[in-house]
């Protein structure tokens, strides 16, 4: 289990903690993961369907908050309808056992890869960001 925690797991992490917005966030979504309570909130400033700015705020453990920070980083710059084909990459990249690494950020990952009942934990930020919705 001491290699899921990698250092740059620990660092993904640590990102998405230290996460926060600039302003007032248009979207806002959260996700729960039944099966071991993770919770994922997402608050993202839209500007033209593109992610300008973005934080996360994780109830769970480290995969969690790994997956979530991984998620700020692809997602950032993004447009809005790019976030299931993200969550379909990571879900990819995970569910494969080929070396083959399409985005090196993914990278930190690998260990994960063979660990199957944390992939929900890693992909739940991802998940998430599918059902961005406007905040009232």
């Amino acid at each position: 289990m001491d290699e899921l925690y990698q250092s740059q797991i620990l660092a993904l992490a640590r990102f998405a903690r230290q996460s926060s917005i600039s302003g007032t966030p248009t979207h806002i979504t959260k996700l729960k993961n039944p099966l071991c309570g993770d919770e994922v909130h997402l608050s993202a400033i839209i500007q033209d369907d593109i992610i300008t700015d973005a934080s996360v705020t994780v109830s769970g453990c480290a995969l969690c908050e790994a997956g979530a920070g991984l998620w700020l980083q692809l997602a950032s710059q993004q447009p809005l309808h790019h976030m299931p084909a993200i969550a379909q990459s990571l879900t990819s990249f995970l569910a494969s056992d080929g070396e083959d690494i399409a985005d090196d950020r993914l990278a930190p990952l690998t260990a994960i890869r063979p660990v199957k009942n944390r992939h929900k934990c890693v992909t739940l930020a991802a998940q998430a960001s599918i059902a961005l919705t406007k905040s009232s």
